[in-house]
């Protein structure tokens, strides 16, 4: 079984993870001053608001990490870098900070996403296959597998989006300015996002299939495993 010997250690993971720590934590610190010394009811409230969003990119950032360590689980650092880096777009970044604001901030994520979600793939394909049966695997139907897998994760979120907004939302971008768009407009942001997963699993799919191609155990890295 593969360790700690992959490709992002696990010395320059926890860096990161720190730094994603801190930044939140002073944005935390920041937002509270705000909230206390702001002179309206409506902008302390914006700001007390902003802070339950920031603890709870903290703690989802923060509870693999600590179910690792309690449940003395292998965390895979490649899967694990994935998921910090979409994280801190999408919460920190995107929603705390307004980058969503920047053109394709969105379909960046759904491209980390796509890949993020093709390694999940593996981690669930070594639960469900012995390690001897995977040597027989061929690595392309690997590969296409974990493209499969996270192009229906994406498929099952934009389920999520569209449900949303039957209640009143507007995740999927059908309306601009308050005003409902039209005919191609509408499915621009859907299947950009369908795109962009693809796109993020494909890229990871070929990485795969060509380390595959080398060292059959490459996989490996993906397992999530007990350690002993």
């Amino acid at each position: 079984m593969v360790k700690n010997g992959s490709n992002i250690s696990e010395k320059v993971l926890n860096v990161f993870l720190w730094f994603i720590v801190l930044s939140m934590l002073i944005s935390l610190a920041l937002t509270t001053k705000t909230a206390l010394t702001a002179t309206t009811t409506k902008a302390a409230g914006a700001a007390w608001f902003l802070d339950i969003e920031i603890v709870a990119g903290l703690l989802i950032v923060m509870l693999p990490k600590f179910l690792a360590l309690k449940l003395k689980v292998y965390l895979p650092p490649l899967l694990y870098s994935l998921f910090l880096m979409f994280i801190y777009g999408a919460i920190y970044l995107g929603t705390i900070y307004h980058f969503y604001s920047i053109p394709y901030w969105d379909k960046g994520l759904h491209l980390i996403s796509g890949a993020l979600l093709a390694g999940f793939a593996l981690s669930a394909f070594g639960g469900l296959i012995s390690n001897e049966g995977i040597k027989h695997i061929p690595p392309f139907f690997i590969s296409m597998y974990a493209i499969a897998f996270a192009v229906f994760c994406g498929v099952l979120w934009e389920f999520y989006e569209f449900t949303c907004d039957s209640l009143g939302m507007n995740l999927q971008r059908y309306m601009k300015d308050d005003h409902l768009l039209m005919g191609r407009a509408v499915l621009m942001d859907t299947m950009g996002d369908l795109c962009a997963d693809f796109i993020g699993a494909l890229i990871f799919a070929v990485i795969a299939y060509v380390r595959l191609r080398k060292d059959s155990r490459w996989i490996e890295k993906f397992f999530f495993h007990r350690n002993l």
